[in-house]
């Protein structure tokens, strides 16, 4: 089942973007198995599973074309199933990768997958704002999908992003009022990008910000 599912939603979902086998070949190994850790525990919602490639992995790749060429790292927070993090460093094996997630059994997932897919990560099982490590506080692009509201994130964000670092941050239909509230209490540098897998969607790049 799991099989035919991935097979039929492959072709359309990415038709528009340019992956090689081998990328295709991961992300496919991937999908199965956040379906299998599906079954134990959830990691997607149960009614998304026949739509992994256009709702997660879509969704995620996206992101990946986003990032600087100059980046050499990445940190990805509340990452859960490493979506969009895992994702990304299928499509890009040269960025250091810090996977953020406090769940234990959502961190040992990325750990699993990550060995299971041959890729070389690092996986932090903390809150961010609990992180010590410099090396994850100071990668040059953070990635947060579903996490929180946009100016929750900023605030979360902010010393990074102020030293240098930039956001991407994937927003839903209610982009605009998350933008509005942020701007209350922030003066942003940002861009605003079309989502490829919703035209209700909007995904941020953020590039500077300053408290009001």
């Amino acid at each position: 089942k799991i099989i035919k599912v991935l097979k039929l939603a492959l072709p359309n979902s990415f038709k528009d973007m340019s992956l090689n086998a081998s990328e295709i070949g991961t992300l496919t190994q991937y999908s199965k198995l956040i379906l299998d850790a599906n079954r134990g525990f959830n990691l997607i919602a149960k009614s998304t599973e026949e739509l992994i490639w256009e709702r997660h992995i879509h969704d995620s790749a996206q992101l990946a074309s986003l990032i600087p060429k100059d980046a050499k790292s990445f940190c990805d927070v509340g990452s859960g199933a490493g979506l969009p993090g895992l994702v990304i460093k299928i499509m890009n094996h040269s960025l250091d990768c810090f996977l953020v997630e406090p769940i234990k059994k959502k961190s040992d997932f990325l750990k699993f997958a990550a060995e299971k897919l041959g890729l070389e990560i690092v996986v932090a099982q903390e809150r961010y704002e609990n992180i010590k490590e410099n090396n994850i506080l100071s990668a040059d692009v953070i990635t947060a999908r579903a996490l929180m509201p946009l100016k929750d994130l900023l605030k979360l964000f902010s010393n990074s992003i102020g030293k240098g670092g930039i956001g991407i941050f994937p927003k839903g239909k209610s982009w605009e009022k998350e933008l509005n509230d942020a701007k209350d209490l922030w003066d942003i540098k940002y861009r605003l990008v079309a989502s490829e897998t919703n035209k209700e969607s909007k995904i941020f790049i953020i590039e500077g910000l300053e408290e009001k």
